[in-house]
């Protein structure tokens, strides 16, 4: 019989202390979806609920935002990268004072960043995040795709 030490009944040494570890305040959500519609929709719901269980409340700014660019990103990759890309990534990350949300694919072709004065989803996606002093990104995945990210700040 092997008797783990520090286990049921008795005395356990901790050994020397540990010194404090820094708390990592970073939060993140990564999951793999086909590119359909149908995940798309799912893709709201599940943000939603990981925000609002990250303690980020519907009807707060960067909420709301967060939610609005995973829609219109995940809508972007299914209508224009889903025949080159059969899946995506999503990526939702929260630090103590931002917010980012990142969608992989697998279609080589690179984004143009919209101008300020450039209508669509997307150009909606950058002038939010630019109002809220945030920023729109687009780089070359080195699997041969891309990353558009989007980085919020917590409280705007």
């Amino acid at each position: 019989m092997i008797r783990r030490r520090g286990r049921g009944r008795g005395h356990h040494d901790p050994g020397p202390a540990m010194p404090p570890q820094p708390v990592d305040d970073r939060r993140h959500y990564r999951m793999s979806l086909d590119s359909t519609w149908a995940a798309a929709r799912i893709v709201r719901r599940i943000t939603v609920t990981l925000l609002t269980n990250w303690r980020i409340p519907p009807r707060t700014t960067a909420h709301d935002a967060a939610v609005f660019a995973v829609t219109e990103l995940v809508g972007n990759t299914v209508r224009h990268a889903g025949r080159r890309s059969p899946s995506f990534e999503l990526l939702i990350a929260a630090t103590g004072t931002h917010l980012e949300v990142a969608i992989r694919d697998g279609d080589p072709a690179l984004l143009d960043l919209p101008e300020p004065d450039d209508t669509g989803g997307l150009a909606a996606v950058a002038d939010l995040a630019r109002n809220l002093g945030g920023h729109l990104g687009v780089h070359p995945d080195p699997s041969g795709g891309k990353t558009v990210h989007v980085l919020l700040p917590l409280d705007p």
